[in-house]
């Protein structure tokens, strides 16, 4: 697994109980509402800077989702690999 150096979160979400929506929020404009079982994070374009940019972070973001996963796909595999031959 590659990892890199990251901050240290504010906010923690659990995966497994993790839920998405895209909205809108009160002046219409689109969001990405997450939320699990202890926390509600909202994740929107503040209307300044380009659209561009914004975009491609989102892109960016849907990546790192991807790849987030086949990282946990990879980390299951492993685990029932372990537990296969411990038995």
């Amino acid at each position: 697994m590659h990892v890199l150096r990251a901050p240290q979160g504010d906010i923690d979400l659990d995966v497994g109980t993790l839920r998405i929506w895209e909205a809108a929020d009160d002046s219409n404009d689109p969001v990405l509402v997450l939320k699990d079982h202890a926390s509600t994070v909202i994740i929107e374009f503040g209307g300044e800077g380009a659209w561009d940019s914004a975009i491609r972070s989102a892109e960016r973001l849907s990546d790192a989702a991807l790849m987030y996963a086949s990282t946990l796909r990879a980390a299951m595999a492993d685990a029932r690999q372990k537990d296969e031959s411990n038995t």
